[in-house]
């Protein structure tokens, strides 16, 4: 009967297909489910400073693990600029300036446009299962819901900036709700908030982000999700440099 009593909060995550005696297959679920293969979305992206604040209108493009492409649709003194991800390359172009430019590994940790993103956070968004080993820490319960919690430390021959990574998953959808992000002397540097979720062809979305840093607490960077759909067709050319450009 107790035991009964102690699963049935993760019965939902099973039937979705989440191994719940596995981390990483945990985790993998998540992605797909957020994810998918191939997807389009619509987004606000808004950033908060004590001394302004500015709202991005984003769309971005992905398919598979390896190709982004995201275009800055407004505000006018914004509109065009893209970011182009194939594999671990990355590009941006300023349409104004008519110029790509390479992010080098010296420019990871910087700032994406302004907001609490960085340049790593755009180039390694999908490298959590491949650069990180998993494993369940100790059950929390945070404003009134149950998480599992996952402890993400990286590989020996990883190179990502962040050594430790925890996770927040909810038992009810299996999804994240908060992810803490660690340097190297295993101080808290920012923190990441999910949540609103909502369905889109067939996939469930956490479609409210709040990305905070620990060492100013004055800043902090929304994400929207506004629309989302799944199984997209893109062109042959789509993620490639010469389309970045020629938009």
């Amino acid at each position: 009967m107790f035991k009964h009593l102690f699963r049935k909060d993760i019965v939902l995550c099973v039937a979705l297909g989440a191994n719940v005696n596995n981390a990483d297959e945990w985790l993998k679920y998540a992605d797909k489910e957020m994810r998918g293969d191939r997807s389009h979305a619509e987004m606000t992206m808004t950033i908060k400073t004590p001394n302004w604040t500015r709202t991005l209108e984003i769309e971005s493009d992905v398919e598979g693990k390896k190709q982004a492409l995201s275009t800055i649709k407004s505000p006018a003194k914004e509109k065009g600029i893209r970011t182009l991800r194939i594999e671990n390359n990355m590009w941006n172009y300023f349409p104004k300036l008519k110029r790509k430019v390479a992010v080098s590994s010296s420019m990871l940790l910087a700032s994406w446009m302004g907001s609490d993103f960085t340049n790593d956070d755009i180039l390694k968004a999908s490298s959590m299962s491949e650069d990180y080993n998993h494993k369940f820490m100790t059950d929390k319960k945070i404003n009134g819901e149950d998480l599992k919690v996952i402890e993400n430390t990286a590989k020996s021959n990883s190179k990502v900036m962040w050594p430790k990574i925890l996770t927040y998953s909810s038992k009810k959808d299996c999804l994240p709700r908060i992810q803490e992000y660690y340097d190297k002397e295993n101080k808290l540097r920012r923190t990441l908030l999910l949540s609103n979720p909502q369905t889109f062809d067939g996939h469930k979305v956490l479609t409210h982000w709040e990305m905070s840093p620990e060492d100013d607490k004055t800043k902090q960077t929304i994400i929207d999700y506004k629309n989302l759909k799944f199984n997209v067709t893109f062109k042959p050319n789509h993620f490639s440099q010469k389309n970045l450009t020629d938009n």
